[in-house]
């Protein structure tokens, strides 16, 4: 699902070429596409295989909002015949736990919509994905840049993809003390504490590489992400898991070509658009568009943790945060807890802030429940 807002921008490449510029709307851009899009990977190891079905927007469409396929039934299909179904979650999502695949057979996703429309996957070898060796990083006045070292004795593993999810602590400049309910102001329970936040986003850019034109099968310093300085990723702690996928030459090019088209495009010395082809048709409607490429392998990870201590470049993130005196005779003041969130109790009356100040939550997308793997 984190991918298809490329694949949404590789469906207006796929209407234009190259040439002279002329302010011109052709009719596929206007019409109701729907084209199925396909996004996941067959998991040999432990854990669970998860595919997401979503439908394309009318290409006009700039807001980009995720359409999910439903009711579809999935089928992994073994070369011995054997068969493995998936699991509808919702939300266009679905699973199969624990695939224990065989290493020395082939396989293919086949898709069957609630319409009728059928899909196949092209043949899928599965493959035996190195450990990371490393995760580095290093902080300048610019930011501070994570990088990957892996490599494969065996030499067999040549292509490479990377995906990441970075959590990160954030804190509120002031502590919420108290709450304003029922016309009251109570003390804020332990449990609702709006201090303390983690924020967790998922990588949407495409990392892959090759080792195929060297000698041996290494990757050394690969980037994977990025930080400004400034930013509030790095204020108090931060962690980064890494994913790491061996693929193979045709994924790599996929990979490679959809990368090019969606983050190299915009210039008159970038590369020209190109078609892309996955490796999942249309059995009812050969004609049919189809976006995404199955693979199927083992998984490495491995997560760092970094604290704000460790560098000395990183300028303050908070933005400039103030106290409001606020009297107490009129407690009404305090029941748009969206526009004013009390804080500490003060002879005068009561000193108060705004959520951007006082609420790590403000913003969106976090939450004061602590992850599972946050160290004490």
């Amino acid at each position: 699902m984190k991918n298809s807002s490329f694949y949404h921008l590789v469906l207006l490449i796929l209407f234009f070429s190259g040439g002279c510029r002329q302010p011109y709307i052709p009719p596929a851009v206007s019409g109701n596409n729907g084209f199925l899009v396909v996004d996941g990977f067959l998991n040999i190891g432990n854990d669970s295989t998860i595919i997401t079905l979503s439908r394309s927007e009318t290409l006009s469409d700039t807001t980009f909002s995720f359409i999910p396929e439903l009711q579809a039934q999935l089928s992994i299909i073994g070369s011995s015949s054997e068969t493995y179904p998936l699991q509808e979650k919702g939300n266009g999502i679905y699973f199969c736990p624990q695939l224990h695949l065989n290493f020395a057979e082939t396989y293919r996703l086949r898709i069957t919509t609630h319409n009728g429309r059928e899909y196949i996957s092209d043949t899928i070898v599965p493959k035996q994905t190195p450990l990371i060796d490393t995760l580095t990083w290093i902080a300048d006045s610019s930011g501070l840049s994570i990088n990957l070292n892996t490599h494969d004795p065996s030499n067999n593993t040549r292509y490479y993809r990377w995906d990441f999810t970075q959590t990160w602590q954030r804190q509120a400049y002031f502590n919420s003390e108290l709450e304003y309910v029922n016309g009251q102001l109570i003390p804020r329970p332990a449990q609702d504490q709006i201090y303390n936040c983690w924020k967790t986003q998922s990588s949407t850019n495409i990392i892959v590489n090759t080792s195929e034109k060297l000698s041996q099968d290494i990757i050394y310093q690969q980037p994977i992400q990025f930080i400004p300085m400034g930013s509030e990723q790095l204020f108090i702690l931060y962690s980064i898991n890494v994913r790491q996928f061996a693929i193979t030459p045709d994924a790599y090019n996929y990979w490679q070509t959809l990368q090019s088209s969606t983050e190299l495009t915009g210039s008159l010395f970038d590369q020209e658009p190109s078609q892309i082809t996955g490796n999942i048709h249309c059995l009812t409607n050969p004609t049919e568009p189809v976006l995404g490429f199955i693979g199927a392998s083992t998984v490495s990870q491995k997560r760092i943790f970094i604290n704000r201590n460790d560098f000395s470049y990183w300028l303050q993130y908070p933005p400039p945060c103030f106290l409001t005196l606020v009297s107490t005779g009129d407690l009404s003041v305090f029941a748009n807890t969206l526009l004013v969130t009390p804080v500490n109790l003060v002879p005068a009356g009561i000193n108060s802030s705004t959520p951007e100040c006082a609420d790590c939550r403000y913003g969106g997308d976090a939450t004061t429940t602590e992850p599972s793997f946050w160290p004490n």
